[in-house]
């Protein structure tokens, strides 16, 4: 706002201009001398000068809106000042859709507490295409598994997850082959592939991580498996499973939570098992761009998404 506009403002206030110029630290002619420049941009009286100073109708219409500059202006310098401090801007994350439903809403609703005006963006989808967002800089963070080594990304370990088969009893016990008649399965134990037919699965759509450790691990123990459903959301995968018509291949991770939530029938409970001779465990982190100015929220929110799914 402009010096003679404050000076007006006093004025309006006052409705004395002896008392303005006296809280202005100014000459009573000098505020006067404002105040008449303002009436010459505007080409309208702002005050009647008589024995008592009253406010035109331009004058009324010039205080409110002056107002409301000025309330502008105290915002516009407070949120400033939230930028710079790192209290407000946005975070844009990559994550897939099961993990996203399962591990973040505990986190999120912590996180907003304490940054009540930072947005989260979240992207869901795959490792590989997040990386390319991430790269563009259309993303902040990604969570991911076994992210390819790259000079220009830094990984922040997570944790290592297995692979696991998850169908119902009644399904395993379908496509069982084995040398002896199975004991008493529960989730958790390790089957060997070799024991069983191929079977049909429920797989991701679309290629992803998961996906080619499952094609690896399929191959390894020659099973040539059928895929009649498609769908790239394993919380869709695991409820489907339990019909009892196909299995699919899951992350130890999230296998537990999700039979969790769809088990129905103890006679016939969902189970998830290990893999005998699968040696390869996938790596969770979270990746961003090395060398990147990053604000304080957007620190604190990697700093506590670590430490949350760790």
């Amino acid at each position: 706002m402009e010096l003679a506009q404050k000076m007006f403002l006093l004025a309006a206030e006052e409705m004395n201009f002896t008392k303005a110029s006296k809280r202005a630290f100014v000459t009573q002619q000098c505020l006067s001398e404002h105040i008449s420049k303002l009436e010459k941009q505007l080409h309208t009286k702002l005050f009647l000068r008589g024995r008592h100073l009253q406010l035109t109708e331009s004058g009324k219409a010039l205080v409110s809106t002056l107002q409301q500059i000025q309330h502008l202006e105290e915002n516009l310098e407070h949120r400033i000042q939230e930028i710079e401090a790192g209290e407000i801007g946005e975070v844009r994350l990559g994550i897939s859709t099961s993990r996203a439903r399962l591990l973040l809403p505990g986190f999120l609703e912590t996180f907003h507490k304490e940054y009540p005006q930072v947005h989260i963006s979240i992207t869901l989808g795959d490792t590989v295409r997040h990386i390319q967002l991430l790269k563009s800089q259309k993303l902040d963070l990604v969570v991911g598994l076994d992210a390819p080594a790259d000079p220009f990304l830094e990984e922040l370990l997570i944790g290592k997850e297995q692979l696991m088969v998850v169908g119902t009893r009644s399904f395993f016990l379908q496509y069982y082959q084995g040398p002896a008649t199975p004991g008493k399965w529960n989730s958790g134990d390790t089957l060997s592939l070799s024991d069983f037919s191929p079977f049909p699965l429920i797989g991701n759509r679309e290629h992803s991580t998961l996906l080619e450790l499952v094609q690896s691990c399929l191959r390894e123990n020659h099973l040539d498996c059928p895929q009649p459903i498609s769908i790239s959301d394993i919380s869709t995968q695991i409820q489907l499973c339990r019909l009892g018509h196909t299995a699919t291949f899951c992350n130890d991770i999230l296998a537990y939570p999700l039979i969790r939530e769809v088990q129905g029938n103890q006679e016939d409970p969902l189970l998830a098992f290990y893999i005998a001779g699968e040696t390869h465990t996938m790596r969770s982190s979270i990746l961003r761009l090395k060398a990147q100015v990053r604000p304080r929220y957007l620190e604190e929110f990697t700093e506590g998404l670590l430490e949350y799914l760790k």
